[in-house]
């Protein structure tokens, strides 16, 4: 039997969902396995480099991403089942491959293909499927246009009678952002495992002015301003918003065109690691004149004091002693998996909630064809949505006024709850209504107009 001239490599699939992953170096070729590990959801991946220029802004928020901004050590080895040795430097990724082979830790190592204890594969994937492509290590440009072949082959494969789709999700950078936008991605990607779903991270205004409060800078359309335009210019086809940080008008020609279930819509006390009760010396940490207001009829004795940042900037202030408690969203608690920081549940009755609070809201393009989203959409959602929108939109209110509202659904019964603010005396009042949940946006528009026919302005 003739001998063959090319050692083939054996192909073999790991779960990487407990693995802890070492990749030392960020440039172009460790960015892109890192990319490429992060779709099969590894437990940890530690990036060790002294340089991170270029690397996606949002991988310093994902959970399962380690990032260290110095030289690498040996003991970062330690507990690693892989590791990829991707630097510029040809001796150090030697010194990295020669150790990993010592102890018997699968290596990768993109300067000398010799030194690798594995070949790190083209990947065609659509649905549960996924083909690893290897030349070994002999024939880039074949293993690639192999590659594109099969993916090809894979997304018209038993999806012969629909074309393969792409939809951009923009989202802001923040930690809860992209969980949440993660969320509707999921759902479409489940729903259409043949399309190509993914996200569009960026930084909005609002994000980068933490220095003042939102009334002082421009108010809730700071946080939408870049994922408008982007959906304008066409870079995105569908926007993820927390509902209750969205102006209440929005453009007719970019419209909401779907709600997701609503997660707990109630504000909750969050208190530093270890503590069980609120220090009464420290302010508690809260921006919203809404929650402000309420809030000095539970806590009269104890000042609030304005908090920026997203939330887990937030809980960082709060766990330095810079407060003596934050009052924040259950929903993104929840959401981020930090459920375990609540201390105290406000129900709506003690402290009625942001309109919208605790509902994601999807913003698409006049015009589009937006069906795919016909499961996600909740009715229930979109009701109680119409009706608290309404009732702060007819008040001209938003996220730096305090009205509030809070809408329930049974029976094919929408009960509202709002706060109403008096500017010119600094009184508040509490008003109540229900209808037919397909009268809920004029229920909240009517509520708002009796509300100040009432109580004046």
């Amino acid at each position: 039997m003739k001998m063959r001239e090319i050692h083939r490599w054996f192909p073999m699939f790991f779960d990487l969902s407990g693995w802890k992953i070492l990749v030392v170096g960020c440039g172009r070729i460790a960015r892109r396995r890192i990319q490429t590990l992060l779709d099969f959801d590894p437990g940890q991946i530690l990036v060790v480099a002294r340089k991170t220029d270029g690397m996606p802004t949002e991988w310093e928020d994902l959970p399962n991403m380690r990032i260290c901004r110095r030289a690498y050590r040996t003991e970062d080895l330690e507990d690693c089942q892989m590791v990829i040795a991707a630097t510029d430097d040809a001796d150090l990724n030697r010194q990295i491959g020669e150790e990993c082979r010592r102890r018997q830790i699968l290596v990768n190592v993109a300067s000398d293909r010799k030194l690798c204890g594995f070949h790190f594969p083209g990947i065609a994937a659509s649905g549960p499927v996924t083909v690893g492509i290897n030349a070994a290590g002999l024939d880039h440009g074949l293993a690639k246009k192999t590659r594109e072949q099969i993916q090809t082959f894979l997304d018209q494969g038993g999806h012969m009678q629909e074309k393969r789709r792409q939809v951009v999700i923009g989202s802001r950078e923040s930690r809860l952002a992209v969980v949440q936008s993660e969320m509707v991605a999921d759902h479409i990607r489940g729903e259409y495992p043949q399309w190509d779903v993914r996200l569009l991270t960026m930084k909005t205004t609002g994000d980068k002015i933490l220095d003042r409060t939102l009334d002082q800078v421009g108010g809730k359309g700071l946080f939408v301003k870049e994922l408008d335009k982007a959906l304008v210019d066409k870079r995105s086809d569908l926007s993820v918003h927390s509902l209750k940080d969205m102006p209440m008008e929005v453009q007719e020609s970019l419209p909401l065109v779907a709600f997701s279930k609503r997660e707990d819509p109630r504000d909750v006390l969050v208190l530093p690691k270890g503590c069980t009760e609120m220090d009464p010396t420290k302010p508690i940490g809260c921006s919203s004149l809404r929650r402000q207001l309420q809030l000095a009829r539970i806590f009269p004795d104890t000042p609030c004091e304005s908090v920026r940042g997203n939330v887990l900037t937030r809980l960082d202030k709060l766990d330095r002693g810079e407060y003596g408690a934050l009052v924040l969203a259950s929903a993104g608690l929840k959401r981020l998996g930090l459920e375990g920081r609540i201390s105290r549940y406000f129900e709506p009755d003690e402290m009625i909630p942001a309109a919208g609070q605790g509902i994601l809201g999807l913003q698409g393009r006049k015009g589009e064809d937006y069906s795919y989203l016909a499961g996600y959409d909740c009715p229930e959602s979109r009701y109680a949505a119409l009706a608290e929108r309404a009732f702060v939109r007819e008040l001209n209110g938003g996220c730096t006024s305090p009205v509030a509202a809070h809408a329930r659904i049974a029976d094919g019964t929408i009960s509202l709850r709002v706060l109403y603010y008096r500017e010119s005396t600094g009184d508040w009042h509490i008003g109540e209504c229900a209808g037919p949940v397909e009268q809920a946006e004029m229920l909240g528009k009517e509520m708002a107009v009796k509300m100040r026919e009432q109580y004046g302005v």
